[in-house]
């Protein structure tokens, strides 16, 4: 009998406990703890005050918030490169030796596509670009940049505009909640 779960599996959605019993596994062959580093927390930390792990693809609240606290989303943030300059795209990862428990994910795990979780990957990304791009901005500031501005400016900024257009939508839509949320006037 097939279960549902297992053909969810295959569509490549990973559920945040089989993420930790395959953590807790790596951890128990290699002897190592998953360490995330503290800017990469922090920024996860900035993306929840915002309250960006809240919104879905449009820029609404939706009923399923991501967890910035929880170790999936510090740990897939981690191997996106935010917090830390050791990769510079998502694959980088897997070749990296120095970290004993993602090579043992990699090398010996059968559950290889832990980290390959696309809706998380996106996501992750945007609510973290979208802490940052309003960062500096202060709630009930006035003659403010619209959105997209703001955005493409940020996108600019990392050469990276236009490379992924529903990234670039879904954090113009964050930003804009973000702006309306907090009664900054654009111009």
């Amino acid at each position: 009998m097939i279960k549902l779960k297992d053909i969810l599996k295959e569509s490549s959605i990973v559920f945040p406990d089989d993420f930790t019993k395959e953590i807790k596994r790596a951890e128990k062959e290699t002897g190592k703890k998953f360490k995330v580093p503290a800017t990469t927390k922090k920024l996860c930390m900035m993306a929840k005050s915002g309250g960006f792990h809240q919104l879905d693809y449009q820029g609404k609240k939706s009923g399923k918030a991501r967890k910035p606290d929880s170790l999936m989303y510090q740990a897939y943030a981690f191997i996106l490169g935010w917090g830390h300059s050791k990769y510079k795209n998502k694959w980088d990862w897997r070749d990296d030796k120095s970290q004993p428990v993602l090579h043992n994910i990699q090398t010996s795990s059968i559950y290889t596509s832990l980290f390959d979780y696309d809706y998380l990957q996106y996501h992750v990304t945007t609510d973290l670009q979208a802490a940052q791009v309003v960062a500096n901005i202060r709630p009930g500031s006035k003659d403010e940049e619209p959105a997209y501005y703001l955005v493409k400016d940020y996108l600019n900024s990392f050469g990276s505009r236009g490379k992924n257009r529903r990234n670039e939508d879904m954090l113009i839509n964050k930003v804009q909640w973000w702006l309306i949320k907090n009664k900054v006037s654009t111009r």
